[in-house]
């Protein structure tokens, strides 16, 4: 094709030289516009080019991904480490209760103990004068038979004062 343009393009220089100069001339812009422009065409993208840009950006994704899970990170560090302070400082007050709980527990021990000493030497003089009062002062045996027979309740009894509906019978006394 270039061939094609040169030899055209020397046939052309070759006619105007020999142009006789009564004629008009040619106008070079008309004569420019009859010959085929070949118009430069917009670079194909070069597609190894095209994929190392999508590459590229594919990267700088991940790289700011990346950033972000690390500051995530770092700051997931910082609250275990809070975390585990806390951890440590509740089972540090856990063991000094549990010392504190032994403690009172021990001391509740003997208290209860003392008690119940205090409460076997009270009963024991309670009922050994009681065991002499009665002795002394007991009931006859007449006297407990009474309360004895008194205490048994002998047909329905009414409670609260309401009125019985069967008459009450009562067996004749036992002598």
């Amino acid at each position: 094709m270039t061939l094609s343009v040169c030899a055209l393009a020397i046939n052309g220089a070759a006619a105007i030289y020999t142009w006789p100069s009564g004629l008009p001339s040619l106008n070079l812009s008309s004569l420019a516009e009859l010959l085929p422009r070949q118009e430069a065409s917009a670079p194909k993208p070069d597609p190894v080019v095209a994929a190392l840009k999508d590459i590229q950006s594919t990267q700088q994704q991940h790289t700011a991904s990346l950033q972000e899970s690390n500051q995530a990170l770092q700051q997931n560090a910082a609250v275990l480490q809070a975390d585990s302070m806390v951890l440590l400082s509740l089972r540090q007050s856990i063991t000094d209760e549990r010392v504190d709980v032994r403690k009172v527990s021990s001391q509740l021990s003997t208290l209860i103990a003392k008690i119940d000493s205090l409460q076997n030497a009270m009963m024991s003089d309670v009922t050994s004068s009681v065991r002499r009062a009665h002795a002394r002062y007991g009931l006859s045996a007449a006297i407990r038979k009474r309360i004895a027979r008194q205490s048994k309740s002998i047909g329905p009894v009414s409670v609260g004062g309401a009125p019985l509906s069967t008459p009450a019978t009562v067996s004749a006394p036992e002598s």
